[in-house]
């Protein structure tokens, strides 16, 4: 047995193919990395549930809705309400909290209509109102409204000053 490496100039071709990363390695390396970090946010440090409503007030026909909303931040509990542009006018509100560790103090509050039975009439605008309480003092909160699987749009965001 020889305590002697082989040079990379001594290597057949195939064995110095099979010591370079592929294309493919680093493709799949990126994206287990990439969704690594994406799971940071979604509960992986939080020892306890945010709790967390929301309902809507009131939903209107309306020929061109917009996405619009507020936060307001106490703490740890914020108070959010907005209006969805809902695709159509008998629906119902979803909402869902993303948060990070109770260090970086991050949230993100994302809302989504789902139609409720089928043969309504649409666009519609509904207003809603939620709470959403931590169990941390917010830092960082962001309120979306989710479009479809992959869509979402910005409306509010709240950030501590300090």
């Amino acid at each position: 047995m020889s305590d002697r490496t082989l040079s990379a100039g001594s290597r057949t071709p195939s064995a110095e193919r099979q010591r370079r990363p592929t294309r493919r390695t680093v493709l799949v390396g990126s994206g287990l990395a990439v969704s690594g970090l994406s799971g940071c946010l979604g509960g992986a440090f939080r020892d306890e549930s945010p709790t967390a409503t929301v309902s809507a007030r009131s939903t209107e026909r309306v020929d061109d809705p917009e996405h619009d909303g507020s936060v307001a931040v106490e703490d740890d509990t914020a108070r959010i309400e907005g209006r969805f542009a809902a695709p159509v006018d008998c629906v119902s509100l979803d909402l869902r909290v993303l948060t990070s560790s109770p260090e970086e103090a991050t949230a993100i509050v994302e809302i989504a209509a789902a139609e409720t039975r089928g043969g309504c009439n649409g666009p519609a605008a509904v207003e809603y109102e939620g709470e959403v309480a931590l169990t941390f003092s917010i830092r960082d909160l962001t309120l979306n409204h989710i479009l479809d699987d992959e869509d979402r749009v910005t409306v509010a965001r709240y950030e501590r000053d300090g």
